[in-house]
């Protein structure tokens, strides 16, 4: 009997140990909150430095969304995460405003986080949404960090978090790497803003910093381009997505639904990028896209080789962190053609609202630009053609 009484003892002090050591990872990972998802207080050079939030974006994103009352939205890729700015005064009557654009998302998952926001934000009243050809190739697979049940439902939720990633965010190997490197950039450099600024959009210095390395713009480029031509989920094989499509049009059809003003636009990604596309041999895939798109709805084109996408390319670049992913000061220019908003500060030349009137004419401009162009510098023709495999 007293074995039995001692065997029981011991379990219990085993399940108690476990559970006060659990308890302390789970209040570890929770005083340093590397996503920014649990709302707990920063303390400057301990925890106010959440650059371990870009290993968790859809999740971070898709809690800040619910946590302020927006009035305003970006969507999208990286692209538009980079390079589109809330702030904009052209969206002034409709702040506040967050870019819930993210990083690598095909179009079902820019579908889903609409669908996210306004099924708990019912004050959205714009929506700027950035388009790129890549998020409609069908060999684009949602990523790793995306979750259904996060979006829209409220049925599994414990405050602004879904049940499932309670353990992701206390208990988890990565969450206390992620809280351990926390502690290390807040103590260690903290001024530093992180990967991403309040309102969602993307932080480029830190991104050349601990993505590129701080090498120049010419590895940058290639390291880039290189990526889109290899990877079948980009260039290297392409198929456009009839159900990626459909997502779009859902888009449209629940935006004119819910009164919802929404604007599309196609990135202004630099010429460099376009040329990617001409030596992946999908240039006409990529202009029956277009055609596909100016099918659902007018939509905004800033790309193709004019006065912006064609920037010299040089350390630094103005308007480009490489060839895919434009600066703010590049987005301001976007959102002023497509609100209408100081037209006199964006080139003739940048942004054309497509509609199936004048689609093949502009097709056939951006032919004749690129001729032009790639006449005038045959050793960025020559460097693209170089990467491909």
């Amino acid at each position: 009997m007293s074995y039995y009484k001692d065997y029981r003892l011991y379990g219990f002090r085993v399940l108690t140990l476990i559970a006060i050591f659990l308890a302390m990872i789970a209040g570890f990972n929770g005083f340093f909150d590397p996503y920014e998802v649990l709302g707990t207080p920063t303390i400057k050079r301990l925890n106010q430095v959440k650059r371990e939030k870009d290993i968790q974006v859809r999740l971070f994103k898709a809690v800040a969304v619910n946590r302020i009352e927006v009035k305003s939205l970006f969507l999208g890729s990286s692209r538009t995460e980079f390079g589109l700015d809330t702030h904009h005064p052209g969206l002034s009557e409709h702040q506040p405003g967050y870019n819930l654009a993210i990083t690598g998302g095909n179009m079902y998952e820019v579908r889903r986080y609409f669908d996210h926001a306004i099924a708990t934000q019912t004050e959205v009243k714009e929506i700027v949404l950035g388009i790129d050809f890549f998020m409609f190739n069908q060999f684009r697979e949602n990523t790793p960090d995306f979750k259904e049940q996060r979006l829209e439902t409220r049925g599994w939720f414990v405050g602004d978090l879904f049940v499932g990633d309670w353990f992701e965010i206390l208990l988890s190997k990565p969450a206390v790497i992620s809280s351990l490197k926390t502690l290390k950039n807040s103590f260690m450099r903290p001024n530093n803003p992180g990967f991403f600024y309040e309102d969602g959009r993307r932080n480029p210095d830190s991104t050349i910093e601990q993505v590129y390395f701080n090498q120049g713009i010419i590895p940058r480029f290639r390291m880039v381009l290189k990526d889109f031509l290899v990877r079948p989920d980009m260039y290297g094989t392409y198929e456009i997505s009839p159900d990626y499509l459909k997502d779009l049009q859902a888009i449209i059809t629940t935006s004119q639904q819910q009164g919802i003003r929404l604007h599309l636009f196609i990135s202004p990604s630099h010429a460099m990028q376009w040329e990617a596309i001409r030596v992946a041999g999908l240039w006409s895939e990529f202009e029956d896209w277009k055609r596909t798109l100016v099918s659902l709805s007018p939509i905004w084109d800033f790309s193709g080789y004019n006065s912006m996408t064609t920037e010299a390319i040089a350390n630094p670049m103005q308007y480009y962190i490489e060839s895919s992913h434009y600066r703010k000061e590049l987005g301001d220019l976007v959102l002023n053609r497509i609100l209408d908003y100081q037209p006199e500060t964006v080139p003739s030349d940048f942004g054309l609202l497509l509609t199936p009137t004048n689609l093949e004419t502009h097709l056939e401009q951006i032919r004749r630009s690129r001729e032009l162009w790639a006449k005038e510098n045959p050793e960025w023709v020559e460097f693209v053609e170089g990467l491909k495999p």
